[in-house]
């Protein structure tokens, strides 16, 4: 069974994303800060959730009839 494992950390400025991302072993980070989304706290939240989906292989099909899917309203 593969394990997967991932640890966010908000910093002042954002997020930081450890884990093996790709098809990778090594643990790597990944930064999302709230300056790259001019300011926008919520859309820095937003790429973030983005980041988590990915990482789990959750992705948005035209073909499904449920999808997940993460907006700012």
């Amino acid at each position: 069974m593969d394990s997967w494992h991932l640890v966010i950390t908000k910093v002042n400025n954002g997020y930081i994303l450890r884990g093996k991302f790709g098809n990778s072993e090594e643990i790597t980070e990944r930064v999302i800060e709230i300056a790259d989304t001019n300011g926008d706290e919520l859309c820095a939240m937003q790429n973030v959730l983005y980041e988590v989906m990915e990482y789990f292989a959750v992705y948005k099909s035209k073909h499904n009839k449920k999808n997940l899917c993460v907006e700012i309203k």
